[in-house]
């Protein structure tokens, strides 16, 4: 069956720009070359579009001017050696939103200071940030909102539509905590409740999930979504919504439900379903808003689908959700232990994430959609940071990592080429020239490593020296050769 289908997706393709050779000279995307689905595959003007993608969420602060705590001239560097190895895709913030009072944990300066209240420096970084890519045949998604607080996110709307209530946060990360180095700002910080309330993860979410229910809050969200949107692009005019470069809006980073029933499944993850769920309705909303504005260019939701078959079905089947996502975390879903260096610790993380691959494709499948694994990461082999000053020490190896970057990335192509759902990988998250050893706080307090604010900086960083960018190249030409040797199907 799987064969008949690669045969009938692939009779006619050529593989187009979806992945660049590396070094090779980009001409950029064409204003008029949006991808598209076709059945289970995405296309582009040249045919099949296969995604080597990364995370690079904090693309338009580090595209901001000096002013506001950017450094322009990194950005450039990694986007260059992101395409250098077939990059042809990054999933990227497109909002932040403010608090009254400083926050250590979230991405700072804001893109939305206040409801309808914009920092205009960070939107012409989030248009340099666009402009830069689409010269690097780089396509984004464009994530519009988050269920954690490390942005802001789906508590500060309802913050500000209940009166600036207090968020219950969760313990999160402080670089200004102790233990701190000699020098000034380069501290590495801690989990801290210091100066907030803090409240189980349960707890937090619940406060966030209002948002389905608060008429004010979501408002104030499809505001948001307006104005990015329509936004004409400072560098290059064009308009966001008639933006090649911008393939996907993503309605959030990682929505919960917000009735679940409880729990069941492998590792207590898989939620007994609610078809009440308020989760529902919301995305079926905000899907059909984007959809009005946006008729060229594609929507998911952006669920980690760890919920079960239920939640990933019902989630993603709606007209105005054109694929479906996954994200895969071993260790914080705690099948993996980045102290234990035993082979049977990384062996327990593969074959997890090579049975979650096989069923979130064959789910996929029974929807008809196209599936894309956007989220995934391994620490170090930080069992030799046990007794150092910081775990997280970008002298640790990464043999359990590139093992199981091999591993997951492996099943991917797999499924894809076995007619399965699956259309490309994105890990978690370029940190590029950044490490916590050199690292400097700026006036922000942020240090943008490739974990977000609210976590320990080069927990799941990949670093532009590091093995699995060489697998991530090593995807992009061996998905190639595959679809060269298959054309005949």
């Amino acid at each position: 069956m799987r064969r008949s289908i690669v045969s009938s997706l692939l009779a006619s393709l050529t593989f187009g720009s979806a992945i660049p050779s590396g070094g090779k000279k980009h001409h950029g995307i064409e204003p008029d070359d949006f991808v598209y689905v076709d059945g289970l595959r995405l296309k582009d003007s040249n045919g099949l579009h296969y995604l080597t993608g990364l995370n690079y969420w904090a693309c338009m602060n580090l595209a901001a001017d000096d002013s506001q705590g950017g450094n322009i001239t990194r950005l450039k560097i990694e986007l260059d050696q992101m395409a250098a190895k077939g990059v042809n895709h990054l999933r990227i913030m497109a909002a932040s939103e403010g608090a009254p009072t400083p926050q250590p944990f979230r991405m700072n300066p804001a893109l939305l200071e206040a409801p309808g209240k914009y920092n205009e420096k960070i939107f012409e970084g989030l248009d340099r940030c666009l402009d830069e890519m689409s010269k690097r045949s780089m396509r984004a998604t464009m994530t519009l909102g988050n269920e954690w607080q490390w942005s802001g996110g789906f508590a500060q709307f309802v913050s500000w539509a209940e009166n600036n209530e207090p968020i219950p946060y969760p313990s999160s990360w402080n670089l200004s905590a102790p233990p701190q180095r000699e020098t000034p700002r380069t501290g590495w910080g801690s989990y801290t409740v210091e100066g907030i309330n803090a409240a189980p993860y349960n707890e937090f979410t619940s406060f966030a999930n209002l948002i389905y229910d608060n008429m004010q809050a979501e408002e104030w969200f499809k505001d948001h979504i307006k104005v990015v949107m329509n936004r004409r692009n400072t560098v290059n005019g064009r308009i966001y919504n008639d933006d090649p470069t911008i393939m996907t809006w993503e309605l959030a980073n990682e929505p919960q439900a917000a009735n679940p029933l409880g729990y069941t499944g492998p590792y207590n993850m898989y939620l007994i379903p609610n078809p009440n769920d308020m989760l529902f309705p919301w995305v079926e909303r905000i899907s059909t808003y984007i959809r009005s504005m946006a008729p060229k260019q594609l929507i998911t939701v952006g669920m980690e689908s760890k919920q079960g078959e239920y939640y990933f079905k019902k989630v993603h089947n709606f007209s105005t959700v054109d694929y479906a996502t996954t994200h895969c975390w071993v260790q914080n879903w705690a099948i993996y232990d980045m102290y234990d260096s035993s082979e049977g610790n990384l062996r327990q993380a593969e074959d997890f994430a090579r049975a979650f691959v096989r069923n979130s494709s064959q789910w996929s499948l029974d929807i008809g959609k196209p599936l894309f694994l956007e989220e995934f990461g391994m620490a170090r082999d930080n069992w030799e940071n046990r007794n150092k000053e910081y775990p997280y020490l970008s002298s640790a190896s990464t043999s359990h990592k590139d093992a199981y970057f091999e591993t997951i990335i492996g099943a991917a192509m797999d499924e894809f080429k076995n007619g399965g759902a699956y259309v490309g990988t994105c890990p978690w998250a370029y940190g590029g020239v950044w490490r916590p050893e050199t690292q400097y706080i700026n006036d922000f307090g942020m240090v943008w490593a490739g974990d977000p604010p609210h976590e320990s900086p080069g927990w799941y960083d990949l670093y532009d020296t590091d093995e699995a960018m060489n697998i991530l190249s090593r995807q992009q030409k061996n998905i190639a050769a595959w679809i060269k040797e298959n054309k005949d199907y």
